[in-house]
């Protein structure tokens, strides 16, 4: 047992005091920190990792070189653990890093072994070929993440397995070299040439497979968002549809109306007023009149703010309206349905979660909307207090502040997709409290 711990001693010192196991810390560190949406958490976050990421490397190390001696394990066990610890990918991404981390460091490794042949700078020069290759593998996944991504719930497993069989091919290769001396194998023997070749295959194997994978990942990605941006745009439509035929019969009863008001005037006028008396209150118990707010000449801008006031005012919101435009508009119906439904939904909810913050002088929760068409073009502005302030994507697209975000969030994106559609612009800012979000339509 002393002998054991003497052992164990002298190879933690030994461990501690090499320059490649710090290498190995700040790679893992790295390599497995997710640092989009961390913003200044990072000063204190990659320091603070680091500094558990080295005690671990150091007696993992330790326990590996004293269990299996010039394995791999001394470098799969650390990138395991730290991996684990280190959670900021969805479970798939996360297995895909380490096992990318895992490989890339033995190829540095063997790498660092080439040079060092040449140049003879020991363990100092031979650390830092390694730490170069991991932070140039860092760069390079970070330019192929740039669009792309495998956190989603969408992304199982099984989606990432090509990744992980061509590492785990890699790893393979990377232990015959190094178990050779722990059971004994016929040592392997290979010139620098064909190892050099042998970490560049493998290396380019996993990024190749990596990338494709990302690619049919955003892929499905981009099918799903379509697939429900359409849904959301067709039920929005189609609510459009029930509310204007409501309208429609709205209009007949008026024009039913008109006529009996008419009728009971003629009563009056007879001084017929038992028979007025009962006709108007027989009316009176049929109807259920239902008023419209806005009446701007264009039928389909009407039918569509007047559904959006009747949810509003259901919500304990008001809608102020500025609406100048003609009688026609050269836009599909689908087009301008979805996008004055996704903008003043958006106004609606914001002003419904914002609670008595979203109150104005007045001590209304007031929403202004301006639709104007003005020098060739067609002005939607839609304003609304907002409590806090929004978040915006990488891409310029507001982040849903749904717990929920399967199958929400795609308002702006729908926004931005029509503006495109019609040569426009879609721009949306925050100040002073109050959310606004414009939209220019080319008047054709």
């Amino acid at each position: 047992m002393e002998e054991l711990l003497q052992s164990f001693a002298t190879t933690f010192g030994a461990s501690m005091s090499s320059l490649y196991n710090v290498s190995l810390a700040l790679s893992l560190v790295l390599l497995l920190t997710k640092f989009h949406g961390v913003g200044m958490r990072l000063a204190w976050l990659l320091p603070l990792r680091f500094a558990v990421a080295l005690p671990l490397v150091w007696v993992l190390g330790t326990v590996s070189d004293l269990i299996f001696p010039n394995s791999i394990i001394w470098t799969v066990a650390p990138t395991l653990v730290c991996g684990v610890i280190f959670r900021d990918r969805w479970l798939p991404a996360q297995l895909v890093r380490i096992a990318l981390v895992v490989c890339a460091w033995l190829y540095s490794l063997s790498v660092a072994d080439m040079v060092n042949v040449d140049a003879h700078g020991g363990i100092a020069l031979a650390s830092t070929v390694s730490l170069v290759y991991m932070l140039a593998l860092r760069t390079i996944l970070v330019v192929l993440e740039r669009h792309n991504s495998l956190d989603g719930d969408n992304v199982s497993l099984s989606f990432v397995l090509p990744v992980l069989v061509v590492c785990a091919s890699g790893l393979a290769e990377r232990s015959i070299l190094y178990l050779r001396s722990d059971f004994g194998f016929v040592y392997y023997s290979t010139s620098t040439l064909e190892s050099f070749l042998s970490c560049l295959n493998g290396q380019l194997a996993q990024l190749v497979v990596y990338w494709a994978v990302l690619r049919l990942a955003r892929e499905f990605r981009d099918k799903e968002r379509i697939q429900a941006e359409r849904h959301l745009m067709e039920s929005r439509y189609e609510a459009l549809g029930v509310y204007r035929e409501s309208g429609e019969n709205l209009r007949k009863l008026r024009h039913e109306v008109k006529n009996q008001y008419a009728y009971i005037r003629m009563l009056l006028e007879q001084k017929d007023y038992a028979r007025a008396e009962e006709f108007f209150g027989e009316m009176s118990m049929r109807a259920n009149p239902t008023f419209s707010w806005v009446s701007s000449g264009n039928g389909l801008i009407d039918d569509i703010v007047n559904l959006e006031v009747s949810k509003a005012r259901a919500a304990g919101v008001e809608i102020s309206s500025r609406i100048a435009v003609p009688p026609e508009l050269p836009y599909e119906e689908i087009d301008l349905c979805s996008l004055l439904m996704n903008l003043l939904d958006n106004a609606i909810e914001a002003c419904e979660a914002a609670g008595g913050d979203a109150k104005d002088a007045t001590g209304e929760k007031v929403v202004r909307l301006g639709i104007v068409a003005d020098q060739g073009a067609l002005v939607v502005t839609v304003a609304n207090p907002s409590a806090r302030r929004p978040h915006f994507s990488e891409g310029g697209a507001l982040e849903t502040t749904k717990k929920d975000r399967e199958g929400h969030g795609y308002g702006t994106s729908i926004i931005k997709g029509i503006a495109e559609k019609y040569e426009g612009t879609a721009d949306f800012s925050y100040k002073e409290g109050e959310f606004t979000a414009r939209v220019m339509l080319a008047l054709a």
